[in-house]
């Protein structure tokens, strides 16, 4: 969310200079978005610190630039450091200029970027408050950090400085209702439950371009499922693909207690989390009990999904449409981070929310004891 761009109708196409002297000559440069369903990966050979790309997109995405190697095909050790750089691509031109480094990169020629510069000065004060709360933490003693009422403490402390965050996103868009960016920060800060009346007022603002865009015509999706995904409320059906494409669908596991996991690939804490699920599912596996997986995962990555299936061992019904963040059934429950999940009785209704490590254990012992 660091570099968005503006929606601009006047250009149909873009181009990026970039001017890094400090790469020389010979090194591979890759520029790597999302099309539609598809992840369109663009390369070329620096020369003299020199390099371009050109094209077109529909809507501005979210883009990376890596030097040397493709991680989505050659996967980065722990120890290895990665030169890269990411930023919202729009059909306008920009120029990219470092002394050394693509992850110095400063753009030009962009009003979006422009106006991202904007935005992170909006959020200096709260940048501060997120450094010193994550210093509080890597300074406390190895037992401290396993105290409940320490992190409990320390999780009001995020909750407050997040709330901050979300009202500064908010004026940002309020202030800017033609820009893209707005349409972005509207997206995330929509998941919030005790937003949505402000959300749906700045979105009102915004032209009616943007809200035809793929992620503005989401946000009412959003703001709606905070009144549907409520603990007693019934949980919507769904149905999306499994890995062999076969359809998958919520009632087809009806008259169980059913738990909907949305995780990815690339999402540290859902992996470290799902050791947790395993355990679970073992244990409970056949006693009335199920998970669904639903990946969110990006265009191109089907093979990190099913390889992280595989690694993970997680031997539930797995399902995905290979969108992100646009997952179907992801924007159903409103779901706008992960790990996340949502856990549903045999009548289909809804009875907890967001179950990690002992919650959840605690909470199936109690169901599965009884029934």
């Amino acid at each position: 969310m660091l570099v968005i761009p503006f929606l601009s109708k006047s250009q149909d196409s873009f181009k990026i200079v970039g001017d890094i002297s400090g790469l020389g000559s010979g090194k591979l440069i890759y520029l790597i978005y999302d099309s539609g369903d598809k992840q369109i990966t663009d390369s070329t050979i620096i020369q003299e610190g020199r390099f371009s790309f050109k094209g077109s997109i529909d809507f501005p995405v979210y883009a990376s630039l890596f030097l040397n190697k493709n991680p989505y095909v050659a996967r980065p050790s722990k120890s290895e450091v990665t030169d890269s750089f990411k930023f919202y691509l729009e059909n306008s031109p920009m120029d990219m200029l470092a002394t050394d480094s693509l992850k110095n990169i400063v753009i030009t020629g962009s009003l979006g970027n422009k106006q991202n510069v904007e935005l992170r000065s909006m959020f200096k004060a709260n940048d501060v408050k997120f450094a010193l709360l994550n210093k509080a933490f890597n300074e406390l003693p190895e037992t401290s950090k396993k105290d409940s009422l320490t992190l409990a403490q320390l999780r009001k402390r995020e909750e407050d400085i997040l709330n901050e965050s979300y009202d500064i996103y908010l004026d940002f868009a309020n202030i800017h209702p033609d820009s893209y960016l707005s349409v972005l920060v509207l997206s995330y800060v929509a998941s919030q439950p005790g937003k949505v009346k402000q959300v749906k007022t700045v979105y009102d603002k915004l032209s009616s371009y943007l809200k035809k865009s793929p992620l503005g015509s989401g946000i009412p999706t959003i703001l709606a499922s905070h009144q549907v995904i409520n603990v007693g409320k019934p949980a919507p059906n769904f149905e999306l693909k499994n890995a062999g494409g076969s359809p998958v669908r919520l009632s087809d596991f009806r008259n169980q207690f059913v738990l909907l996991d949305f995780w990815a690939s690339w999402c540290g804490p859902c992996r470290a989390e799902n050791p947790n699920l395993v355990k679970a599912y073992g244990k409970y596996k056949g006693k009335g009990f199920q998970i669904v997986g639903v990946s969110l995962d990006f265009p191109g990555q089907r093979t990190a999904w099913l390889k992280a299936i595989e690694t993970d061992k997680l031997s539930w019904p797995q399902i995905s449409d290979l969108k992100g963040w646009d997952n179907a059934v992801a924007k159903i429950y409103g779901i706008r981070f992960i790990p996340a999940n949502v856990l549903i009785d045999p009548t289909g209704k809804i009875i907890a929310v967001n179950l990690k490590g002992d919650e959840l254990k605690t909470k199936l012992e109690e169901l599965l004891k009884v029934n």
